[in-house]
């Protein structure tokens, strides 16, 4: 792959994940401490951007495949983000931005998996080559965490303004979006063939597993802001302490292809799994700001090993015809059916453990919650799940 490609490309995911860190880390906190909204509020208001994941693969196939291409899809569904996401940023009251942000999710969250879908389509050994691509995803949400955490806040800015942030920088990337290669479809829409893909041994364990991986990591973005304020951090402190997981992801995720082929894609998920296991022990029982600040690099091998490696394995046992399907169909149990369960859940746990007087969340059993599915998660990995090699194309495709 030409280093011109790789470069525009990289490009695409830094502005994917900057729009997405700008809001995603402590939306929880600002509906919480600045729109007095309850956890189950909260809860449901997040799990619409869940909702928008599970629809995204029926727009990207409409508009991002066949109608617009995957270029022009980016460009039109980033400004229209950018123009919800701005009226989202002058709402005060849960109807108004409940609808708001169900409009946004439908809008912005099926660039998530057009994006992936692009850098595989240009990614001649997906293995080796996606995760160095992906990486850039992950500098670019460091770059927006201590762009407008550390550096806006600190010099005065409002939390609020994180929205007004997210908005301008969708209009950035719509533009950029209009310079990407074009990227040709190979093969039609075949849902069917996807399906069946889904229902080899391996496959069917690996989704039911991601499903629950899902509830366990969205808890992760619906509990740590509040946390974090909860046990002492400074505004201006909480994107900053949160984006060390991500710094560690981009180390990860630079040396992910050679993990994989040391280790085996069991391994790593394995990996991953009791890495997020530990980490809610950890803010379980945790309270100390130097424990918090150094447990955080552990969010890297919890993504990267997880998430990431599977989405190498479920692509590498796809084929041409059939990889823009089977990403899709992916990407609504990753980041659709899993977190929307995972957000109405973590803010139903959040609701149950309130305390009655003073309204404090008692965080040792919410935080055990995530943990304990994390640690069954990775037990079915363990005992389960057998790694196959993939199937050797059909000649007549």
């Amino acid at each position: 792959m030409p280093n011109t490609l790789k470069l525009r490309l990289s490009a695409m995911m830094f502005l994917q994940y900057f729009v997405m860190g700008a809001t995603i880390p402590i939306l929880s906190l600002y509906m919480k401490d600045h729109l007095g909204f309850a956890p189950v509020q909260i809860g449901v208001i997040l799990a619409m951007g869940a909702a928008g994941m599970c629809v995204a693969p029926l727009v990207d196939a409409l508009f991002g495949e066949r109608l617009l291409g995957p270029e022009r899809f980016l460009a039109v569904a980033q400004l229209a983000a950018a123009c919800v996401m701005f009226l989202l940023s002058r709402q005060k009251e849960f109807l108004q931005f409940w609808a708001l942000y169900s409009v946004y999710a439908l809008v912005f969250m099926p660039t998530v998996a057009l994006t992936n879908a692009v850098a595989f389509h240009h990614v001649p050994d997906s293995k080796r080559g996606f995760g160095g691509i992906r990486m850039w995803g992950t500098v670019g949400w460091v770059a927006i965490a201590w762009l407008f955490g550390y550096v806006w806040l600190g010099a005065g800015g409002g939390l609020d303004d994180a929205l007004t942030f997210s908005a301008v920088s969708s209009v950035v990337y719509g533009g950029y979006a209009l310079t990407l290669p074009r990227t040709r479809v190979r093969g039609t829409f075949s849902l069917w063939k996807a399906v069946r893909m889904f229902g080899k041994p391996d496959l069917v364990l690996l989704c039911a597993v991601t499903f629950v991986a899902g509830i366990v990591h969205q808890y992760f973005y619906y509990g740590m802001s509040p946390f974090l304020s909860h046990i002492g951090f400074a505004e201006k402190h909480i994107m900053p302490a949160m984006s060390l997981g991500q710094v560690s992801e981009v180390v990860v995720l630079g040396m992910l292809g050679i993990c994989l082929v040391k280790l085996g894609v069991k391994r790593a998920l394995i990996i991953g799994l009791l890495t997020q296991a530990l980490r809610y022990v950890v803010f379980a029982y945790g309270r100390h700001k130097l424990l918090m600040i150094a447990v955080m690099p552990t969010h890297g091998f919890c993504y990267g090993f997880f998430f990431t490696a599977a989405y190498i394995y479920v692509d590498s046992h796809s084929n041409p015809a059939t990889r823009g399907s089977v990403q899709q169909l992916y990407t609504i149990i990753v980041s659709g059916i899993g977190p929307f369960v995972g957000f109405l859940f973590a803010g139903k746990v959040a609701q149950f453990f309130t305390q009655p007087y003073g309204g404090a969340i008692d965080y040792v059993p919410f935080w055990l919650v995530p943990a304990a599915l994390a640690l069954a998660a990775a037990l079915a990995i363990a005992v389960f799940f057998r790694e196959t090699e993939p199937e050797a194309p059909d000649p007549g495709h």
